[in-house]
């Protein structure tokens, strides 16, 4: 029995790191925008989808340095099942990009992240400020009702850029009923601010704040807004329990299903007869 239960971890084993391998070489064929006829279909067998998402995510992680960065793990795994939800759903047109905003780290820290998936780097990390009811040096509270002058949570899909009273200016789509649906009706932007500087810190103490928006650097913004326009996934992450229990996007079997149809024409993911 022990032998028999030993072969299995190892042929699971073997299995994951066949299709980690595999989606290594097809993200380098993406990212040198190779012809897909270079690539030949393997059968793999594994015995769960989910743990060779998981291992997916793991192995982002690791080979773009996010550790390096300041971001933890858990976030990034979070805002992966999303991302890959959303592509499901059909809501991300510009695929590759991915930001993700940790709100549980203090205003005065670095805590947006633009992400290339493809090319495995990160792109910009940048001050961001939150909403002006949200808390003051820390963002605490968050809300999707207009007027709350709060930062929401969760997944947003960027739109097109226009020029507004805050300047060069993004538009956002909140995707997650009841948590952030009402961003354009709230005129949730990304935007630059002079108050998202770090100069202004020095001068008070800690950013200053928005009135729901995430607002970048004055300057900076404008590449990244040029980095992230046109249906890039946005992840606004607090560790709030109600939050993480009501999001429908943090679906991993949903999130790992995807991931497998993307990469069907390369790896033929088969789970074997138990």
């Amino acid at each position: 029995m022990d032998n028999i239960r030993t072969m299995r971890r190892h042929r699971k084993i073997l299995s994951t790191v066949v299709v980690l391998l595999a989606l290594g070489i097809v993200s380098l064929l993406c990212s040198v925008k190779l012809p897909v006829q270079t690539c030949q279909a393997y059968d793999v067998y594994i015995e769960d989808p989910v743990e060779v998402f998981e291992e997916h995510v793991r192995f982002l992680y690791e080979m773009i340095g996010l550790k390096n960065n300041g971001l933890d793990f858990d976030i990034f795994r979070y805002a992966l099942i999303g991302y890959y939800n959303l592509k499901g759903n059909g809501a991300i047109k510009k695929r590759g990009i991915i930001s993700i905003i940790d709100y549980r780290k203090s205003s005065n820290d670095e805590r947006f992240y633009v992400i290339d998936l493809i090319n495995k780097k990160v792109l910009y990390h940048t001050l961001v400020a939150h909403g002006r009811h949200s808390g003051d040096m820390y963002a605490r509270y968050f809300s999707n009702e207009p007027g709350s002058l709060k930062s929401s949570l969760g997944f947003f899909v960027t739109g097109d850029t226009y020029e507004g009273e805050h300047g060069y200016s993004l538009y956002l789509y909140g995707k997650e009923r009841g948590i952030n649906d009402k961003a354009r009706e709230r005129r949730i932007i990304v935007h630059g601010a002079y108050y998202a500087r770090s100069s202004f810190i020095e001068q008070y103490g800690r950013l200053g704040r928005s009135q729901g928006c995430p607002a970048l650097p004055a300057g900076v913004h404008i590449d990244i807004i040029d980095t992230i326009v046109g249906g890039t996934c946005l992840f606004q992450f607090y560790n709030d329990s109600q939050y993480l229990q009501r999001s429908s996007l943090l679906d991993i079997e949903k999130a790992a299903a995807q991931l497998a149809e993307e990469y069907s024409p390369f790896i033929q993911i088969k789970v074997p007869d138990r």
